[in-house]
């Protein structure tokens, strides 16, 4: 490991920006990344300078979801791997929902599986034309967690929001914003103009004002989302304890070794 830090913490006025920073494997989320993430996540809301939030990723990708890898290495007991995984996960999609201070997620390349699930967990979504948004978890045999079967029945409806999550739905960009899962789209070369401009409009707003419209909103769903968060867990741990989730998982792992070995 070259000791880099996972998530990187930086502040420009009141600004704050957390940058998922595992590059090389697409900002895959494994249990050091997301507990690192959540307490920079308590930081923030503990930061009375900070007026708003922007999450975003390094490298190729926002964030390609969970380490499979990771996954497979730990293949001998992989319902405890993944319940260390998913519990400081869940804390950060909690923690995002109940910051005081709304959150942008700039979102890049591929979002799936978790990825897709952070980036629903904020406020607003401003992405690249080429973004891709993938539910990834019929892949993995597993349903899903980080909120993403709550976030897609409640901005979808019922029935498209489980024919994506059976179906391993993927969304482009302008998909996305059609069906009112983002908010903006801007071309890949504009993004971070895009986000900077649209943080400019949240702080050109009185500040008792924006921390009071963003609880108003975060108390519909967070409670329920909560109690939701839970019950994703034990549905996938259940799948986690399976044959054919192992299975799933070393086929998912070695496809994608082999793909990195023909890259390199």
């Amino acid at each position: 490991m070259s000791g880099e830090a996972s998530v990187l913490s930086s502040q420009q006025g009141m600004v704050v920006t957390l940058t998922l920073n595992r590059p090389a494997l697409l900002n895959a989320l494994d249990s050091e990344m997301a507990e690192v993430l959540r307490d920079a996540i308590k930081t923030v809301a503990s930061n009375a300078s900070a007026r708003v939030l922007v999450l975003r990723g390094n490298g190729r990708s926002f964030c390609g979801g969970g380490d499979v890898a990771a996954m497979h290495a730990h293949r001998h007991d992989l319902p405890t791997f993944i319940e260390k995984t998913i519990d400081p996960f869940h804390a950060c999609v909690l923690g995002l929902q109940r910051l005081p201070m709304p959150v942008i997620a700039c979102a890049h390349g591929a979002l799936a599986g978790g990825g897709f699930s952070l980036a629903m967990a904020c406020d607003f979504v401003v992405a690249a034309r080429s973004a891709r948004f993938v539910v990834a978890y019929p892949k993995l045999g597993a349903p899903a967690d980080g909120g993403l079967s709550f976030f897609l029945v409640s901005r979808l409806g019922s029935a498209r929001g489980l024919e994506a999550l059976t179906t391993g739905g993927q969304f482009t960009a302008a998909e996305a914003l059609q069906l009112g899962l983002i908010n903006r789209v801007a071309d890949d070369d504009d993004l971070e103009r895009a986000t900077g401009e649209w943080v400019s409009q949240l702080l050109a707003l009185a500040p008792q004002s924006l921390r009071e419209l963003k609880g108003l909103v975060a108390a519909q769903s967070a409670d329920a989302l909560e109690a939701h968060l839970n019950r994703e867990k034990a549905a996938f741990l259940r799948c986690a304890a399976t044959p054919e989730f192992a299975a799933r998982v070393a086929a998912f792992a070695d496809k994608a070794d082999k793909a990195h070995k023909r890259a390199g």
